[in-house]
């Protein structure tokens, strides 16, 4: 499946740990080199969610925010500030965007 982030189109991928060893670390991941998000295909387990239809939309969610994050130059200009989530830009910045996340979103099927 693919998704345009504010114009570049993203691959994403639904795999397991075998296939993409970066996720036996972590529950997905953007790899903006490649313009790919890669999220874990989780297998029901008596330890997981129950839910893992929603969880996995979740991840795919978070790692679109990511893509649009590395896409609008946010990615390499956030440093290191206090407070960055709290920060008026930041919520002016979604406030902008957020017609477009939504539009990556549905096209992703993950709202």
């Amino acid at each position: 499946m693919k998704v345009k982030i504010l114009g570049v189109k993203y691959k994403i991928v639904i795999a397991t740990a075998n296939e993409k060893p970066k996720l036996k670390k972590c529950d997905g991941y953007m790899d903006h080199s490649v313009r790919e998000i890669v999220v874990g295909k989780f297998e029901p387990s008596k330890n997981s969610m129950e839910d893992l239809k929603s969880y996995t939309k979740k991840v795919m969610r978070h790692e679109i925010i990511h893509a649009f994050l590395y896409e609008s130059g946010l990615w390499n200009n956030s440093g290191n500030v206090e407070a960055w989530g709290q920060s008026e830009e930041m919520t002016d910045w979604i406030a902008i965007q957020s017609p477009k996340f939504f539009k990556a979103f549905s096209e992703a099927g993950c709202l």
